[in-house]
């Protein structure tokens, strides 16, 4: 019976001294302009488009998908509000229109420039190269890695086109 009493007030002790009160008040890692500074490298990308349009009132479908590799391509991000964007990946382009496919592969040179800016409270960020401005869904962001991702979706009188894509980075 002593043994049991001894074992209990064992575990109970180890239960008390490794639970931390710090971990319970250690603040988020929040999506701010200082916490995004730095430099990140793409790891990921990832593109779908799907169109669908009419053709003498028979519905067809096309679809492209980018999936980018061999990542050599470095994202700095400054306190300010700007960012530049250089290096280069494969893309492998994907394109199915009515059963057929066709894969192509490309090699994509960035060299850019441009303004961003973040939206703590919607976990977004927007970027700017000075002609487009693209708004992402900011899903993971901590010290060492942030996916984006955006889906969109446009109608004209010629069809929809559904656009999702997904980037990923590490920081260095």
């Amino acid at each position: 019976m002593k043994i049991r009493k001894i074992l209990w007030i064992l575990v109970l002790a180890i239960s008390i001294v490794s639970c931390n009160k710090d971990d319970d008040n250690e603040a988020p890692f929040l999506l701010t302009n200082s916490n995004i500074a730095g430099t990140h490298v793409l790891t990921y990308l990832r593109a779908d488009i799907v169109e669908v349009f009419e053709i003498n009132g028979i519905p067809i479908t096309s679809s492209v998908s980018v999936v980018g590799s061999t990542f050599q391509v470095t994202f700095v991000f400054s306190e300010n509000g700007t960012y530049t964007a250089e290096g280069e990946y494969l893309a492998t382009i994907t394109t199915t229109v009515a059963g057929q496919s066709s894969v192509e592969t490309e090699i994509i040179v960035l060299d850019e420039a441009g303004t961003y800016q973040v939206n703590t409270n919607d976990e977004t960020i927007s970027v700017s190269d000075g002609t487009l401005i693209d708004t992402f869904d900011v899903s993971v962001f901590n010290e060492n890695t942030m996916t984006w991702l955006q889906d969109v979706s446009e109608t004209s009188s010629d069809g929809t086109i559904d656009t999702q894509t997904e980037l990923r980075f590490e920081r260095q």
